[in-house]
């Protein structure tokens, strides 16, 4: 509730942002915030079975970097086994000595955060906007 009140919005709009259900610049903000105040990504999800994340996975530099796109990485540190993610290159979250079923969840939690990401809530597409879609036609 203290984020409710600091930024004068509805419980609803904060769940919103905290649930990747938009992307807009104030959804930023208040994950970003939610983050500093200690905020971590939920993990309880469980992957169903054969699942294998969409991912690009390149090893440098004693480190193993798996990424959904450019908003989302997963570094894993090969000497420590410490591995952290990052959403838009802010770390999010960082873990120590994940076992193979747990890291299987959790990229399975961030496929569906880079899911949400990916496709933008319907308020803020073409059809909910046509004179901005208009604009971003003309400068693509």
């Amino acid at each position: 509730m203290e984020m409710v009140k600091t930024f004068k919005i509805t419980r609803s709009t904060l769940d919103r942002a905290l649930k990747y259900k938009g992307n807009s610049a104030r959804d930023n903000m208040l994950r970003k915030a939610a983050f500093q105040r200690g905020g971590v990504i939920y993990l309880g999800i469980t992957a169903p079975k054969g699942y294998l994340p969409d991912v690009d996975t390149t090893f440098e530099n004693g480190c193993m970097r798996q990424r959904f796109g450019r908003r989302i990485e997963v570094v894993v540190y090969l000497g420590s086994n410490r591995t952290t993610i990052h959403i838009d290159g802010q770390r999010v979250a960082s873990f120590d000595d994940l076992t193979v079923s747990t890291w299987g969840n959790m990229l399975y939690s961030l496929q569906l955060i880079y899911n949400r990401l990916a496709d933008p809530h319907p308020a803020y597409t073409p059809k909910a906007k046509p004179a901005e879609a208009k604009v971003r036609a003309a400068i693509q």
